[in-house]
């Protein structure tokens, strides 16, 4: 069952349900003849039959500190104190509430815990929601990895670009680590993107420390954009939220870009890339917004826009270069 489908992950859910309301006796016949009804899906079936068997882990796992905080966070929601030194036979007599809590700590330890993968193809765009309650969008051609522990959230991006909104847990820093450079938040929207060897970080809300090898760590507020370079020192400058966010929107916005720096953004979201051929006008600056994964019609700004030509060749790629005399 995939780890990442919203299907799979809503049919475990529905199996974790049905679990704890058949361990709660005495259960109804009406009760069990749904319960058959939604188990003839196979997929369901096999949702159940891994709730079992975590369940039967769970007792193996009965002094891990994650089962035994979340079994006390249970009693504390219904309201009574836990006896000292139970065993876990006897907490598996406790009731269905405990029970269905005790399901959950298991399912925490074996999926929760374990590292996760994302990542996005060229042109694709990816929201994931992680365990904690942040969420996060991949930018095309992003690959990142996450890791919730109990000291902390760690996301390693491997490259691309990603806007985090961090969920609140002052207890678990959030770290995102790119190349040389970790960003750590409590609870804050930012954005980092890993590209071509720069490194750069927008704070739209919150704050952030960055910490890069062999350099003060830097604190951003909102508003602030951090960027650096293996060839240049790093630096802070003020953010434009519309241009920074705008990839969250199938958008990208230039200005003053040079022309090669755009075709190179421009190409990021397509199989189809753009070839600047025989020009002066490389570092020509443009400005404009222009959709994702269109370069047609980022092309046919440009020429109008620098009195360029462009073609499609028969390898899919569209050459732009200087306006032929006529």
């Amino acid at each position: 069952m995939d780890d990442h489908d919203p299907t799979a992950e809503r049919r475990r859910a529905q199996a974790s349900q049905w679990f704890a309301r058949l361990k709660s006796l005495p259960v109804s016949r009406g009760t069990l003849e749904d319960f058959f009804d939604w188990r003839r899906d196979p997929a369901n079936a096999e949702a159940f039959a891994e709730a079992e068997s975590l369940w039967h882990d769970a007792g193996r796992h009965g002094d891990s500190p994650a089962i035994l905080r979340l079994t006390a966070e249970a009693y504390a929601r219904a309201g009574a104190t836990p006896r000292p030194r139970r065993s876990m036979r006897s907490l598996l007599a406790m009731g269905a509430g405990v029970l269905f809590a005790m399901l959950v700590a298991s399912w925490w330890i074996f999926h929760v815990d374990r590292p996760q993968q994302f990542a996005t193809l060229t042109g694709e765009q990816r929201a994931v929601a992680l365990s904690d309650g942040s969420q996060v969008r991949l930018d095309t051609q992003t690959r990142l990895n996450t890791q919730m522990k109990d000291d902390a959230r760690q996301i390693r991006l491997d490259q691309g670009q990603a806007m985090f909104e961090v969920a609140h847990d002052r207890a678990r820093p959030f770290r995102v680590k790119a190349g040389d450079v970790e960003v750590e938040a409590t609870g804050t929207k930012f954005d980092v993107r890993f590209v071509d060897g720069v490194t750069r970080v927008s704070l739209f809300e919150g704050g952030v420390d960055i910490r890069e090898a062999g350099r003060d760590v830097i604190h951003l507020s909102p508003g602030e954009m951090w960027s650096s370079k293996a060839t240049h020192a790093a630096r802070v400058s003020s953010l434009d939220v519309r241009r920074a966010s705008a990839w969250t929107q199938g958008r990208l916005i230039f200005e003053a870009t040079p022309l090669s720096e755009a075709i190179f953004e421009i190409n990021r979201y397509t199989q189809n890339k753009v070839v600047l051929g025989a020009t002066t006008r490389a570092r020509e600056p443009i400005s404009g917004s222009f959709k994702t994964g269109d370069p047609s019609g980022f092309l046919k700004a440009v020429a109008a826009l620098l009195s360029l030509d462009f073609e499609r060749q028969e390898n899919g790629t569209f050459l732009l270069r200087d306006r032929r005399p006529s």
